[in-house]
Protein backbone atom coordinates (compact mmCIF):
# COMPACT_ATOMS: atom_id res chain seq x y z
CA UNK A 1 0.00 0.00 0.00
CA UNK A 2 1.48 3.30 -1.04
CA UNK A 3 1.78 5.50 2.09
CA UNK A 4 -0.57 3.64 4.40
CA UNK A 5 1.30 0.64 5.84
CA UNK A 6 3.68 2.58 8.03
CA UNK A 7 4.80 1.43 11.47
CA UNK A 8 1.72 2.27 13.60
CA UNK A 9 -0.67 0.50 11.21
CA UNK A 10 1.63 -2.52 10.82
CA UNK A 11 1.84 -2.80 14.60
CA UNK A 12 -1.95 -2.59 14.86
CA UNK A 13 -2.71 -5.36 12.36
CA UNK A 14 -0.08 -7.62 13.93
CA UNK A 15 -2.30 -7.61 17.03
CA UNK A 16 -5.10 -9.12 14.94
CA UNK A 17 -3.54 -12.21 13.34
CA UNK A 18 -1.68 -10.65 10.42
CA UNK A 19 1.42 -12.80 10.10
CA UNK A 20 3.38 -10.89 7.46
CA UNK A 21 3.36 -7.11 7.07
CA UNK A 22 4.82 -4.95 4.31
CA UNK A 23 6.16 -1.43 4.31
CA UNK A 24 4.71 1.05 1.85
CA UNK A 25 6.32 0.83 -1.59
CA UNK A 26 9.72 2.53 -1.33
CA UNK A 27 11.71 3.83 -4.30
CA UNK A 28 14.97 1.87 -4.12
CA UNK A 29 17.00 4.51 -5.97
CA UNK A 30 16.15 7.30 -3.53
CA UNK A 31 16.36 5.03 -0.48
CA UNK A 32 19.86 3.87 -1.40
CA UNK A 33 21.15 7.38 -2.09
CA UNK A 34 19.56 9.60 0.55
CA UNK A 35 19.67 9.40 4.33
CA UNK A 36 16.69 11.75 4.43
CA UNK A 37 14.70 9.38 2.22
CA UNK A 38 15.61 6.45 4.46
CA UNK A 39 14.50 8.34 7.56
CA UNK A 40 11.25 9.38 5.92
CA UNK A 41 10.39 6.07 4.28
CA UNK A 42 11.21 3.51 6.96
CA UNK A 43 10.97 3.02 10.68
CA UNK A 44 10.44 -0.10 12.74
CA UNK A 45 10.16 -1.33 16.29
CA UNK A 46 10.83 -4.65 17.96
CA UNK A 47 7.26 -4.51 19.24
CA UNK A 48 5.57 -4.26 15.85
CA UNK A 49 5.79 -7.96 14.98
CA UNK A 50 3.23 -10.26 16.55
CA UNK A 51 3.75 -13.88 17.62
CA UNK A 52 1.59 -16.73 16.33
CA UNK A 53 1.06 -20.43 16.87
CA UNK A 54 1.86 -22.30 13.66
CA UNK A 55 0.82 -25.89 12.98
CA UNK A 56 3.53 -28.06 11.46
CA UNK A 57 2.75 -29.68 8.13
CA UNK A 58 3.21 -33.26 9.36
CA UNK A 59 1.40 -34.91 12.23
CA UNK A 60 3.31 -36.44 15.13
CA UNK A 61 3.06 -40.12 16.08
CA UNK A 62 0.03 -39.26 18.20
CA UNK A 63 -1.77 -38.06 15.09
CA UNK A 64 -1.79 -34.45 16.21
CA UNK A 65 -0.02 -31.69 14.33
CA UNK A 66 2.75 -30.05 16.32
CA UNK A 67 2.43 -26.34 17.02
CA UNK A 68 5.21 -23.86 17.63
CA UNK A 69 5.28 -20.18 18.39
CA UNK A 70 6.69 -18.09 15.55
CA UNK A 71 7.30 -14.39 15.20
CA UNK A 72 5.55 -12.38 12.51
CA UNK A 73 7.63 -11.13 9.60
CA UNK A 74 8.24 -7.65 8.19
CA UNK A 75 8.90 -7.25 4.47
CA UNK A 76 10.26 -4.06 2.90
CA UNK A 77 8.74 -3.51 -0.53
CA UNK A 78 10.80 -1.69 -3.13
CA UNK A 79 10.12 -0.26 -6.55
CA UNK A 80 13.21 -0.65 -8.70
CA UNK A 81 14.30 -0.88 -12.30
CA UNK A 82 18.06 -0.98 -11.81
CA UNK A 83 19.50 -4.13 -10.18
CA UNK A 84 22.16 -2.11 -8.38
CA UNK A 85 19.62 0.23 -6.81
CA UNK A 86 17.63 -2.73 -5.48
CA UNK A 87 20.75 -4.45 -4.18
CA UNK A 88 22.01 -1.26 -2.52
CA UNK A 89 18.67 -0.57 -0.86
CA UNK A 90 18.33 -4.15 0.34
CA UNK A 91 21.81 -4.15 1.82
CA UNK A 92 20.93 -1.06 3.85
CA UNK A 93 17.58 -2.31 5.15
CA UNK A 94 18.35 -6.03 5.55
CA UNK A 95 19.38 -5.88 9.25
CA UNK A 96 15.95 -4.48 10.15
CA UNK A 97 13.56 -6.63 8.11
CA UNK A 98 12.86 -10.29 7.41
CA UNK A 99 12.91 -9.96 3.63
CA UNK A 100 12.36 -7.60 0.70
CA UNK A 101 9.79 -7.57 -2.07
CA UNK A 102 10.10 -6.29 -5.63
CA UNK A 103 6.94 -4.47 -6.68
CA UNK A 104 6.00 -5.43 -10.23
CA UNK A 105 2.37 -4.46 -9.89
CA UNK A 106 1.96 -0.74 -9.22
CA UNK A 107 -0.32 0.40 -12.07
CA UNK A 108 0.11 4.15 -11.63
CA UNK A 109 1.23 6.00 -14.75
CA UNK A 110 4.19 7.68 -13.04
CA UNK A 111 5.55 4.27 -12.01
CA UNK A 112 5.19 2.87 -15.51
CA UNK A 113 6.97 5.89 -17.01
CA UNK A 114 9.83 5.40 -14.52
CA UNK A 115 10.11 1.72 -15.55
CA UNK A 116 9.12 0.45 -12.12
CA UNK A 117 6.00 -1.31 -10.85
CA UNK A 118 3.82 -2.78 -13.59
CA UNK A 119 6.36 -1.86 -16.28
CA UNK A 120 8.26 -4.94 -15.12
CA UNK A 121 5.36 -7.29 -15.91
CA UNK A 122 6.50 -7.65 -19.51
CA UNK A 123 10.18 -7.36 -18.78
CA UNK A 124 10.95 -10.67 -17.07
CA UNK A 125 14.66 -10.48 -17.85
CA UNK A 126 14.90 -7.27 -15.83
CA UNK A 127 13.06 -8.94 -12.95
CA UNK A 128 15.52 -11.84 -13.14
CA UNK A 129 18.50 -9.48 -13.03
CA UNK A 130 17.09 -7.51 -10.09
CA UNK A 131 16.34 -10.61 -8.02
CA UNK A 132 19.72 -12.20 -8.74
CA UNK A 133 21.68 -9.03 -8.03
CA UNK A 134 19.89 -8.63 -4.72
CA UNK A 135 20.46 -12.24 -3.67
CA UNK A 136 24.10 -12.03 -4.70
CA UNK A 137 24.55 -8.93 -2.57
CA UNK A 138 22.88 -9.99 0.69
CA UNK A 139 23.10 -13.76 0.45
CA UNK A 140 20.89 -16.42 -1.05
CA UNK A 141 19.34 -17.28 2.30
CA UNK A 142 17.77 -13.82 2.55
CA UNK A 143 14.17 -13.83 1.25
CA UNK A 144 13.51 -11.77 -1.89
CA UNK A 145 9.92 -12.00 -3.11
CA UNK A 146 8.12 -10.59 -6.14
CA UNK A 147 4.63 -9.07 -6.33
CA UNK A 148 2.94 -9.13 -9.73
CA UNK A 149 -0.39 -8.60 -11.47
CA UNK A 150 -1.84 -11.06 -13.91
CA UNK A 151 -1.38 -10.25 -17.58
CA UNK A 152 -4.13 -10.15 -20.18
CA UNK A 153 -2.02 -12.75 -21.95
CA UNK A 154 -1.69 -15.49 -19.37
CA UNK A 155 1.36 -16.95 -21.07
CA UNK A 156 3.15 -13.74 -20.04
CA UNK A 157 2.17 -14.40 -16.43
CA UNK A 158 3.52 -17.93 -16.64
CA UNK A 159 6.79 -16.69 -18.11
CA UNK A 160 7.21 -14.05 -15.40
CA UNK A 161 6.40 -16.45 -12.57
CA UNK A 162 8.87 -19.05 -13.79
CA UNK A 163 11.56 -16.46 -14.49
CA UNK A 164 11.23 -15.00 -10.99
CA UNK A 165 11.37 -18.43 -9.38
CA UNK A 166 14.44 -19.51 -11.33
CA UNK A 167 16.12 -16.21 -10.43
CA UNK A 168 15.71 -17.08 -6.75
CA UNK A 169 12.42 -15.50 -5.66
CA UNK A 170 11.34 -16.87 -2.28
CA UNK A 171 7.62 -16.46 -2.98
CA UNK A 172 5.28 -14.75 -5.44
CA UNK A 173 2.32 -12.52 -4.59
CA UNK A 174 -0.29 -12.27 -7.34
CA UNK A 175 -2.82 -9.45 -7.57
CA UNK A 176 -5.79 -10.73 -9.52
CA UNK A 177 -6.19 -7.80 -11.90
CA UNK A 178 -4.16 -6.62 -14.86
CA UNK A 179 -2.46 -3.25 -14.86
CA UNK A 180 -5.31 -1.56 -16.74
CA UNK A 181 -8.10 -2.70 -14.41
CA UNK A 182 -9.47 -0.49 -11.66
CA UNK A 183 -10.04 -1.82 -8.16
CA UNK A 184 -13.79 -1.49 -8.77
CA UNK A 185 -13.61 -4.43 -11.17
CA UNK A 186 -13.88 -7.89 -9.58
CA UNK A 187 -10.70 -9.80 -8.90
CA UNK A 188 -9.87 -12.60 -11.33
CA UNK A 189 -9.55 -15.69 -9.12
CA UNK A 190 -9.02 -18.06 -12.09
CA UNK A 191 -6.13 -15.82 -13.12
CA UNK A 192 -4.55 -16.18 -9.69
CA UNK A 193 -5.15 -19.93 -9.83
CA UNK A 194 -3.32 -19.99 -13.17
CA UNK A 195 -0.33 -18.27 -11.57
CA UNK A 196 -0.39 -20.77 -8.69
CA UNK A 197 -0.25 -23.61 -11.20
CA UNK A 198 2.52 -21.83 -13.11
CA UNK A 199 4.63 -21.85 -9.94
CA UNK A 200 4.42 -25.68 -9.95
CA UNK A 201 4.75 -25.82 -6.17
CA UNK A 202 8.34 -24.55 -6.33
CA UNK A 203 7.63 -21.56 -4.06
CA UNK A 204 4.58 -20.38 -2.10
CA UNK A 205 2.10 -18.13 -3.91
CA UNK A 206 0.07 -15.47 -2.10
CA UNK A 207 -3.25 -14.29 -3.54
CA UNK A 208 -4.16 -10.60 -3.41
CA UNK A 209 -7.35 -8.73 -4.21
CA UNK A 210 -10.86 -8.32 -2.76
CA UNK A 211 -10.13 -9.91 0.63
CA UNK A 212 -12.68 -7.97 2.69
CA UNK A 213 -13.59 -10.57 5.33
CA UNK A 214 -12.26 -13.80 6.81
CA UNK A 215 -14.82 -15.92 4.88
CA UNK A 216 -13.61 -14.25 1.67
CA UNK A 217 -10.02 -15.04 2.62
CA UNK A 218 -10.95 -18.71 3.01
CA UNK A 219 -12.82 -18.64 -0.30
CA UNK A 220 -9.84 -17.09 -2.10
CA UNK A 221 -7.48 -19.74 -0.74
CA UNK A 222 -9.83 -22.57 -1.61
CA UNK A 223 -10.57 -21.35 -5.14
CA UNK A 224 -7.02 -20.41 -6.11
CA UNK A 225 -4.93 -22.97 -4.24
CA UNK A 226 -2.71 -20.15 -2.97
CA UNK A 227 -0.69 -20.73 0.19
CA UNK A 228 -1.55 -17.32 1.65
CA UNK A 229 -3.79 -14.30 1.18
CA UNK A 230 -2.81 -10.63 1.27
CA UNK A 231 -5.28 -7.86 2.03
CA UNK A 232 -4.77 -4.13 1.53
CA UNK A 233 -8.02 -2.15 1.22
CA UNK A 234 -9.82 -4.72 3.34
CA UNK A 235 -7.39 -4.18 6.21
CA UNK A 236 -7.62 -0.42 5.90
CA UNK A 237 -11.37 -0.69 6.44
CA UNK A 238 -11.08 -3.37 9.12
CA UNK A 239 -7.63 -3.99 10.64
CA UNK A 240 -9.09 -6.92 12.62
CA UNK A 241 -10.26 -8.73 9.48
CA UNK A 242 -7.99 -11.76 9.93
CA UNK A 243 -9.22 -12.23 13.50
CA UNK A 244 -12.72 -12.74 12.16
CA UNK A 245 -14.26 -9.37 12.99
CA UNK A 246 -16.82 -8.21 10.45
CA UNK A 247 -16.06 -4.55 11.11
CA UNK A 248 -13.41 -2.62 13.00
CA UNK A 249 -13.88 -3.20 16.75
CA UNK A 250 -13.68 -0.09 18.95
CA UNK A 251 -10.64 -1.64 20.65
CA UNK A 252 -8.70 -1.54 17.38
CA UNK A 253 -9.44 2.15 16.87
CA UNK A 254 -8.34 2.90 20.43
CA UNK A 255 -5.18 0.83 19.95
CA UNK A 256 -4.37 2.62 16.69
CA UNK A 257 -4.72 6.01 18.37
CA UNK A 258 -2.51 4.90 21.26
CA UNK A 259 0.16 3.34 19.03
CA UNK A 260 0.23 6.31 16.65
CA UNK A 261 0.60 8.89 19.39
CA UNK A 262 3.21 6.85 21.28
CA UNK A 263 5.38 6.16 18.23
CA UNK A 264 4.97 9.62 16.77
CA UNK A 265 6.11 10.50 13.28
CA UNK A 266 2.87 9.57 11.48
CA UNK A 267 1.68 12.65 9.59
CA UNK A 268 -1.72 13.87 10.69
CA UNK A 269 -3.14 13.41 7.19
CA UNK A 270 -2.37 9.67 7.33
CA UNK A 271 -3.59 9.31 10.92
CA UNK A 272 -6.83 11.08 10.00
CA UNK A 273 -7.33 8.97 6.88
CA UNK A 274 -6.73 5.69 8.75
CA UNK A 275 -9.36 6.54 11.35
CA UNK A 276 -11.78 7.60 8.61
CA UNK A 277 -11.35 4.24 6.86
CA UNK A 278 -12.03 2.38 10.11
CA UNK A 279 -15.17 4.41 10.81
CA UNK A 280 -16.50 4.39 7.24
CA UNK A 281 -19.36 1.97 7.83
CA UNK A 282 -20.40 3.75 11.05
CA UNK A 283 -20.60 7.32 9.77
CA UNK A 284 -23.85 9.16 9.32
CA UNK A 285 -23.56 11.61 6.41
CA UNK A 286 -23.32 14.66 8.68
CA UNK A 287 -20.70 12.95 10.86
CA UNK A 288 -18.59 12.08 7.83
CA UNK A 289 -18.70 15.65 6.58
CA UNK A 290 -17.69 16.94 10.01
CA UNK A 291 -14.91 14.38 10.48
CA UNK A 292 -13.40 15.06 7.07
CA UNK A 293 -12.69 18.70 7.91
CA UNK A 294 -10.92 18.01 11.21
CA UNK A 295 -7.37 19.36 11.17
CA UNK A 296 -5.72 18.13 14.38
CA UNK A 297 -5.13 15.05 16.49
CA UNK A 298 -6.99 16.79 19.32
CA UNK A 299 -10.00 17.26 17.08
CA UNK A 300 -10.03 13.57 16.14
CA UNK A 301 -9.66 12.48 19.78
CA UNK A 302 -12.50 14.76 20.82
CA UNK A 303 -14.69 13.35 18.04
CA UNK A 304 -13.99 9.77 19.11
CA UNK A 305 -14.57 10.48 22.80
CA UNK A 306 -17.90 12.16 22.04
CA UNK A 307 -18.88 8.95 20.26
CA UNK A 308 -18.16 7.05 23.46
CA UNK A 309 -14.85 5.46 22.46
CA UNK A 310 -12.65 4.67 25.44
CA UNK A 311 -9.15 5.86 24.54
CA UNK A 312 -7.43 5.03 27.78
CA UNK A 313 -4.63 7.13 29.24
Amino acid sequence: MVRYSKLPFRHLVSLYDVHITHTPMILAKEFSRSAAARAGDFSTSAAERGAFWMSEGCASLSGKKRRRLVRGALIAQFAASDPKHMADATELIAPWVDGVDLNCGCPQSWAYSEHVGSWLLRNPDRVRDIVRATKDRVGWAFPVSVKIRIDEKLEKTEQLVQTAIHAGASHITVHGRNRHQASTQPVNLPGISFAVEAAKGEVPVVANGDAWSLPEVVKIRNETGAQGVMSARGLLANPALFSGYTSTPPSAIAQFVDISLNYGGLPFALFHRHVAYMLEDRFERAEKTYFNVLTSHAGVLDFLERRGLELGG
